[in-house]
């Protein structure tokens, strides 16, 4: 595993992660922004999902790698028991606005949960956040005030300080990480999920974007954020 304590300047102009849809999507605009957005909310939802991907001064977008492959997952195993949404935050693709160090974007994933709260009304609630998206995610289901639970995917705690008080939010919370992740050791998870008091999940020979397999990621964290959703095979 190699060590990063300090992130490098942010390039002038982010590598992204070209558009992908997921089945059964549809491309929305969400707010006065607008917020740039992809949801996919069958007739039959009993579990709702808003996906928030990492750091947007880095690459990330709502197609990258790991959102992507935690939407795919969650749409192939919860078929119509799932709806998903996930969205680019302020600055990113289409959406408006500019970058605000994690700040704004809270708004930005609570206008996410909304809208998928209003296209599946029934449906149990759940945000899913990659890197600096759990970071924004955990802080916007708290003050959303109606989330179920939250799973942290490779939450980035060396770089995003500012983390919840202990009981801030008091649905059931996962983290779910690679014991070879650059910017959050083994003992920083530990001491992260006794502070939160969350689930962890720590899957061996992974890096902080899943490169060993996204796909066992993707189904780890499905087991957790729609348990509604058929049993997903943990290896």
């Amino acid at each position: 595993m190699t060590r990063i304590d300090r992130l490098p300047p942010p390039p002038a102009v982010p590598p992204r992660s070209p558009a992908v849809s997921v089945a059964g999507e549809e491309a929305i605009a969400i707010g006065e922004l607008p917020i740039e957005a992809r949801v996919r909310a069958p007739a039959a939802e009993t579990r709702a999902v808003v996906v928030c991907h990492p750091h947007p001064l880095y690459g990330g977008s709502m197609h990258s790698q790991v959102p992507l492959a935690n939407t795919n997952t969650l749409a192939w195993l919860g078929g119509d028991a799932v709806a998903t949404l996930r969205f680019n935050f302020r600055g990113v693709g289409a959406s408006g606005g500019k970058y605000d160090d994690g700040n704004a974007e809270v708004d930005d994933a609570r206008a996410a949960i909304a809208e998928l709260r209003r296209r599946a009304p029934g449906a149990t609630m759940t945000v899913c956040g990659h890197s600096f998206g759990s970071w924004v995610g955990l802080r916007a289901a708290i003050a959303d005030g109606h989330v179920e639970r939250v799973a942290l995917v490779a939450p980035s705690v060396r770089f995003f300080e500012r983390w919840p008080d202990p009981g801030a939010f008091g649905g059931p919370l996962a983290i779910v990480i690679g014991d070879q992740d650059e910017f959050c050791d083994p003992s920083e998870a530990r001491d992260l999920a006794a502070k939160l008091h969350a689930e962890l999940r720590m899957l061996q020979g992974f890096d902080h974007h899943f490169l060993k397999s996204r796909r066992q990621m993707a189904e780890t964290v499905a087991a957790f954020v729609a348990p509604e959703a058929r049993e997903a095979p943990l290896r």
